[in-house]
């Protein structure tokens, strides 16, 4: 073999050689960027749990902040239902009475004078006139109440209960709606105002925007009430709006609370952070809050005075597309 032939083989070699080097360091790196992919899967799979079990969490701290108002919600229907049914349950008897008599008189075992007193007797007794007027009357307020039970109840297992998270095409208006609904006992002593204009449907998770909404709304309810008592303001007021802008949606909450001092606004958003006695809060409600738009796309801002007030806004892109 000549020395140029010899010349052309060691190169052959050396290139195969460098190609073999070069597919086994490939290979390498494909199984090092395999496994650390798998990983990160695995990492993504464990936040996203433990994000559930703090949205979780949060609302059933929330839940519990609520639980006095909600006991009185149904505590007042319960009342009336339960006087209706005792004037129900008195008045039955009295029916019963009323019934064998005129059995007794179509029979003919007493005749017409013995009825009518009779009928007399049971209607001084029993007010059975009166009752045959109202009687309907009180039907319908003890349908109206365990209806206006009901639907707490429902309102409070639909909270409470985990959810898979879906992004649904929704009005988000009926993530304000259900808030004012849970919260309405709450804000009985708030003048409150709500604007609702018309917005379009958005691809959102209302579970998680009905959470951040009574998470505003708790938090500007406790700040009027902290103003009122300290002399600040003489009524409580908060204000609720959703609206439209441009490719957004707007959810506004402005109240005329206490305020925010402007060193802790820049820390409000951060876990466990809480300006409230120990007890009357988590810190995590505006950390959640701030969670759930981030998985809208959206932002939340807060501008607040001291002594004056506050407005946080909440601005979602309004998405068609998935």
């Amino acid at each position: 073999m000549s020395n140029e032939s010899n010349e052309y083989y060691k190169a052959y070699l050396r290139e195969k050689q460098a190609r073999d080097e070069l597919e086994t360091l490939l290979e390498d790196k494909t199984r090092s960027l395999y496994l650390a992919n798998q990983e990160l899967e695995a990492n993504l799979a464990q936040l996203k749990r433990q994000h559930a079990a703090i949205l979780q969490s949060e609302k059933m701290a929330t839940l519990g902040v609520m639980s006095a108002g909600v006991a009185h919600e149904i505590n007042n229907p319960l009342a009336y239902i339960n006087g209706n049914i005792g004037t129900l349950g008195q008045v039955a008897k009295g029916v019963s009475d009323l019934i064998k008599t005129s059995q007794s008189f179509s029979k003919d075992a007493i005749d017409q004078d013995d009825f009518k007193e009779a009928f007399a007797q049971l209607e001084s007794q029993y007010q059975l006139c009166f009752f045959a007027e109202d009687a309907q009357d009180l039907i319908d307020d003890c349908q109206d109440g365990c209806q206006r039970i009901a639907t707490i109840v429902a309102s409070l297992l639909d909270f409470a209960r985990p959810k898979n998270n879906e992004f649904v095409m929704a009005d988000m208006t009926e993530a304000i709606d259900s808030a004012l609904g849970l919260l309405a006992n709450q804000l009985k002593h708030i003048e409150l105002s709500v604007k609702k204009s018309d917005i379009p449907m958005s691809h959102c998770n209302l579970a998680a925007l009905n959470q951040v909404v009574i998470n505003l709304l708790m938090n500007a309810k406790y700040a009027c009430e902290q103003a009122k008592s300290e002399g600040m303001h003489a009524s409580s007021e908060i204000e609720l709006h959703i609206k439209k802008v441009s490719t957004h949606i707007i959810i506004e909450v402005t109240d005329n609370g206490t305020g925010i001092a402007q060193d802790t606004i820049p820390h409000i958003f951060e876990p466990f952070f809480t300006t409230k006695p120990v007890g009357q809060g988590t810190g995590m409600g505006l950390a959640v809050a701030y969670g759930i738009v981030s998985e809208h796309s959206g932002t939340i801002n807060v501008a607040s005075t001291e002594g004056e007030g506050t407005t946080v806004t909440v601005t979602i892109p309004v998405n068609h597309v998935k």
